[in-house]
């Protein structure tokens, strides 16, 4: 009874209408700066994460430890026409072809010239495994004494034995990380030679029609999904609390993503940054969605008046019922 008497007084509610807009455009500001500035990736990002969930966020990063791209095989693999044997990242170049081949409607020309690009990246590749071998040997070697450090309790819970074990995880990455580099070169240059073979009515009227190559990834919700998805995301937002529309819905999704953002960063971690920020804007979004924040001066009135003017109908209804 106490809680449906409570009203809100006049100061209340306009500081409950400018933290909505303050919040509303922050969002906004947000997700419009990563469209015009485009190439957004949120890869560094999730590879940063620390504690206890670490590893849910890096599995976001297709081959996030580079064992796939760092594999010199050879495997063999059945094609639609034959038996190809090559390393894994070679047999992910020949999927790609395939879904090109669909996407473009390739001809038998372009198939050969796909087979012939192929085969220019697979010597690319091994020249690169070559002048690297040693570092990746090394890496290899390292991925026991790193699984060993995982699984040492104490390790993982002292300070300094924690700061160690990070001390030797960064070293063990950094040695292949001029071989990925150029690994993931010889990769774009593979999706943008595929798609040069694509004329430009098979590129589609707009001639948007892209092929992307992308490495499978471990999670259902892989880092290329999160980049299209975050900027459009934080827009959407900022919009809907700015002008009141789905306050709760808004403020709710807004609050969520603010404490995935906060667990990247798991709090008492080792080596975990300050997510303060994040943390005060989430606890802002979550109230936001339980004070029917989008009433006052926002298009949520008119949903919430019309259920309130026949309120007194429903229950005299019911009454009669």
């Amino acid at each position: 009874m106490l809680l449906q008497k409570a009203r809100l007084g006049i100061p209340a509610i306009i500081a409950l209408v400018i933290l909505r807009a303050v919040v509303g455009w922050h969002f906004f500001m947000e997700g419009s700066d990563k469209v015009q500035k485009g190439g957004f990736s949120s890869t560094g990002f999730l590879s940063a994460a620390k504690g206890p969930l670490a590893s849910k966020f890096q599995s976001m990063i297709p081959d996030y430890d580079g064992t796939l791209r760092l594999n010199s095989g050879p495997v063999k693999e059945k094609g639609p026409k034959d038996t190809y044997e090559g390393s894994p990242l070679e047999m992910e170049y020949r999927r790609f072809v395939g879904e090109a081949t669909n996407l473009f409607q390739f001809n038998e020309a372009q198939i050969t010239a796909a087979e012939e690009i192929i085969v220019e990246s697979r010597a690319q590749l091994a020249e690169t495994y070559s002048t690297w071998k040693a570092k990746i040997e090394e890496h290899k070697k390292g991925n026991v004494r790193i699984a060993g450090l995982e699984e040492d309790v104490m390790r993982n819970n002292v300070a300094s034995m924690r700061k160690q074990k990070d001390t030797i995880e960064s070293e063990w990455r950094a040695l292949v990380k001029p071989a990925l580099a150029d690994i993931d070169k010889i990769s774009a240059q593979f999706e943008r030679q595929i798609n040069d073979l694509a004329t430009d009515p098979q590129r589609g009227k707009d001639g948007k029609r892209y092929a992307v190559f992308s490495l499978p990834s471990s999670s259902p919700v892989d880092v290329k999904l999160i980049d299209k998805i975050i900027p459009i995301f934080d827009m959407a937002v900022g919009i809907l609390l700015i002008v009141g529309l789905l306050t709760p819905v808004a403020g709710l999704a807004a609050g969520i993503f603010l404490a995935s953002v906060v667990l990247t960063q798991f709090p008492g971690s080792y080596g975990s940054q300050p997510t303060y920020y994040q943390a005060i804007e989430m606890m802002a979004c979550f109230f936001l969605a339980f004070s029917d924040a989008g009433r006052y001066a926002g298009l949520d009135f008119l949903p919430w008046s019309f259920w309130n003017r026949n309120a007194p109908r429903r229950r005299s209804s019911s009454q009669k019922v």
